[in-house]
């Protein structure tokens, strides 16, 4: 048999071969004629080529290969989502390789071993990695030189070396450039370079947070030097070509700790029970030009992150916190969306204008709250009381029309913390919403709602014309298999989702019913959480597919240039049509404007990332000088290793290891989210009410112990 023969025989029998893989073995066997030294050079060919791909004792066919971006989770579980795939690949451990969380990898399919089973995976390749530097723990043990990763996703030590100028002391947390790992069955090698300090230093557990998600910190100098050169000064040309709305009564709502101030907002009372409502954006675009060096580093940036301690801006102080920002009593340009509405919350009509405002006064939510609740608020007049009072009034309207209209709302905490001049957390805090918080709320999903279908919805429905590229905040159905999880956690907990699990033609809305019903219910806080934890993610997209969760069909984010790049681009874009859109110009967004979607949403996880992670650095450190005190908790989590339980005073989350429940033998019971006593028949089940003592925090690992006091 010559070459070309057995060539296209061995392809042909790999492409019938499940997950295209067979042993080389028992290729030889069907080859038996054909010569040992004839199939070697073949295979040899095949593989250099790229045709094949050998591991182990398996020959894989490569023409199986796709390619996506992997998400490791803390069981060192792979998820690799590729472009034109609904579902996820799932990736078990021992079929990761080298592939680390946010890698761009190569993988092969594999043979579905049962009906309805997830797509399964393994890594053929890391072709290239989403980050190169980590940060950990240096370890000096007789001389072996290591570095223990913060990030539980990589579980293996790392082997460093130094320059002779940047030597580390025992336990100080560093960051370590990956140099080299091919070998999964080798530990990895790298450099140090970056000394961050020991972990009890003031400041270093939220940096290196920072440097873990590789967030940049500061700017660069010609960065800086650029927004130094911005004229503080409006020129007058520029004013008189605007919409002027200096002598409206226009007021900014934000948290007590807020520096920048991305919007305004204003509100007159007009005949026939009207309202005309303004919401004024900062017009970051006016100083920030495209493709100037401060654009080319807010991009990079995508997002402003948030952490306990500190902010990083997507722009320098100067623009973010000074020239764009809305302070009060200063002329400001901005971009306003003006919306007339009636009294059933139906937006008649709007303009959407570059416009000037001068805000009147700087509002927190706590002050607004007071306003609404009847309190006295100290130099608030009475005409500023009674836009607040009727902003309230619209703005419960919008919350009753959405949900109505099968939108989905969700009213989740947050954990807050004061902190001493050092950092440390002297208080742990929950943050519940308030009527003021939806008020801002519900005036910027109006803003942004309108803004989207301002591009995106036809004027003509019976001659649409041709689509008009445009960035889009989109948020898929959620995933089958999650929700199949969620209707499981129901049913253990004797819940009717009153709708049928046919996933595909589920609805918001259905799903805010089930909410609505059980909101007295004792499991409540609990299945919202979950119900949250099913959801996909919004991204950004050029491609319309609507928003699932809010129920809107257009859907896009306008209202934070300041701090989101998605919503300078949309600005770009609104004003670009408004002067009429270049065909060059429509060609290049065609093109480009998807990569920009993904950067971003790719930028927004990372951002959210880095912000949970820093409250639970601060979660741990408030909880390290409590040991041996009792809490009441709530069962979060079950799982054959232990329980989950959280402190809802605090939203603080730590785990009771099963082997320090020691009244009984404990059995699993996944499909009832429960562990019962082998013995005694005590049962431990998600959403129940505990008891707990605090025995043990370990900074390092960011875990938190708990054991039963019962």
């Amino acid at each position: 048999m010559n070459k070309k023969s057995l060539r296209a025989q061995i392809l042909e029998i790999l492409r019938k071969q499940p997950g295209g893989k067979i042993k080389a073995k028992d290729l030889a066997k069907k080859f038996k004629t054909a010569g040992s030294d004839t199939m070697d050079a073949v295979l040899h060919d095949l593989v250099l080529e790229g045709v094949m791909y050998k591991k182990g004792k398996n020959y894989h066919l490569l023409e199986n290969r796709l390619i996506g971006r992997i998400s490791v989770s803390k069981r060192r579980e792979g998820y690799v989502r590729v472009e034109g795939i609904a579902d996820e690949y799932y990736v078990a451990a021992h079929h990761l390789r080298t592939a680390l969380d946010g890698d761009r990898v190569m993988i092969i399919p594999l043979e579905r071993r049962r009906a309805r089973r997830r797509l399964e995976a393994e890594v053929a390749e890391v072709i290239e990695r989403g980050r190169s530097r980590l940060v950990g723990t240096y370890k000096n043990d007789r001389n072996l030189e290591y570095v223990i990763p913060d990030d539980l996703r990589f579980q293996r030590d790392i082997l460093v070396t130094y320059k002779a100028d940047l030597k580390p002391a025992d336990g100080q947390k560093v960051v370590v450039t990956l140099d080299d790992w091919t070998d999964e069955h080798l530990n990895p090698r790298g450099h140090i370079t970056e000394i961050l300090g020991f972990p009890s230093e003031p400041g270093v557990d939220v940096l290196s947070v920072v440097k873990a998600h590789d967030i940049r910190f500061g700017f660069p100098p010609e960065v800086e030097t650029a927004c130094a050169a911005a004229d503080e000064a409006i020129p007058d040309s520029e004013i008189s070509r605007r919409l002027d709305i200096r002598n409206w009564l226009t007021v900014t709502i934000d948290p007590a700790d807020a520096k920048d101030f991305d919007d305004a907002v204003s509100l007159l009372t007009l005949p026939e029970n009207l309202f005309l409502l303004g919401v004024h954006i900062a017009d970051v675009s006016y100083y920030v030009p495209e493709d100037s060096i401060i654009d080319k580093e807010a991009y990079t940036r995508g997002t402003s992150t948030y952490l306990v301690d500190r902010v990083i801006p997507m722009l320098p102080e100067r623009l973010s916190n000074n020239l764009c920002s809305l302070r009060p009593d200063a002329d400001r340009l901005t971009y306003s969306i003006l919306m007339t509405l009636d009294m059933r919350g139906n937006i008649l009509d709007y303009d959407i204008e570059e416009s000037v405002i001068h805000s009147r006064r700087r509002f927190t939510y706590e002050e607004v709250q007071s306003v609404i609740e009847g309190q006295r608020v100290e130099n608030v007049s009475p005409e500023i009381i009674d836009m607040i009072l009727q902003m309230n009034k619209l703005s419960k309207i919008l919350t009753r029309k959405r949900l109505a209209e099968g939108s989905l709302d969700f009213d989740t905490p947050e954990a807050k913390f004061v902190l001493d001049t050092a950092g440390h957390p002297v208080a742990c805090y929950r943050k519940d919403r308030l009527d003021s918080h939806r008020l801002v709320e519900e005036f910027m999903l109006a803003a942004n709602r309108t803004a989207a279908a301002h591009i995106g919805k036809p004027v003509n429905k019976a001659e649409p014309g041709p689509e008009r590229p445009f960035l889009y905040r989109v948020h898929d159905k959620p995933p089958a298999e999650k929700m199949e999880n969620f209707f499981g956690l129901l049913k253990a907990l004797g819940v009717n989702p009153g709708f049928s699990k046919d996933f595909s033609k589920l609805r918001a809305g259905q799903l805010q019913m089930m909410m609505n019903k059980i909101r007295r219910h004792k499991y409540y806080p609990l299945v919202e959480k979950v119900a949250i934890r099913s959801m996909s993610k919004a991204v950004y997209s050029p491609v319309n597919i609507g928003h699932f969760g809010l129920g809107f069909d257009y859907y896009t984010h306008f209202t934070s240039p300041i701090r989101r790049y998605p919503d300078l681009v949309v600005h770009r874009l609104l004003k670009a049509y408004s002067r009429g859109m270049t065909a060059e110009h429509r060609d290049w967004l065609e093109d480009n404007l998807d990569s920009i979607g993904r950067h971003c949403s790719e930028r927004e996880q990372i951002a959210a990332d880095a912000e949970r992670e820093s409250v639970k650095v601060k979660q741990v450190e408030f909880m390290l000088d409590k040991i041996g005190e009792e809490y009441d908790a709530v069962i979060s989590g079950v799982m054959a290793f232990g329980i989950f339980v959280e402190i809802p005073e605090y939203l603080i989350e730590g785990l009771i290891h099963i082997r320090d429940i020691d009244d009984d033998y404990y059995i699993y019971d996944e499909k009832q989210y429960q562990i019962k006593g082998k013995r005694r028949h005590r049962t431990l089940r998600l959403g129940d009410t505990v008891r707990v003592r605090l025995i043990r925090v370990n900074r390092e690992k960011n875990e938190i112990d708990f054991m039963l006091t019962d």
